[in-house]
């Protein structure tokens, strides 16, 4: 199983609308509001790891209010 983090740094106003539409992703376990540098964490989980990048490449980045997205990848 693969597995990835994403961190976001999001305009505030846009937090709530930005968490909803991150659920609704491919390959999204889990969505998480986080204190600190970041404000949103998203864990990804497939068999394919075309799914995660797909997930990251075209259905995160294409969310509104995302200033900043940050992918670590897990190697196992």
């Amino acid at each position: 199983m693969n597995e990835a983090y994403v961190l976001l740094n999001v305009d505030y106003k846009l937090q709530k609308n930005i968490i909803d539409q991150a659920k609704k992703a491919p390959a999204v376990k889990s969505v998480r509001t986080v204190y600190g540098i970041y404000d949103v964490l998203i864990v990804l989980e497939s068999d394919n790891m075309q799914e995660i990048k797909n997930t990251i490449d075209i259905h995160l980045h294409n969310i509104d209010g995302i200033n900043n997205l940050t992918s670590l990848i897990s190697v196992t």
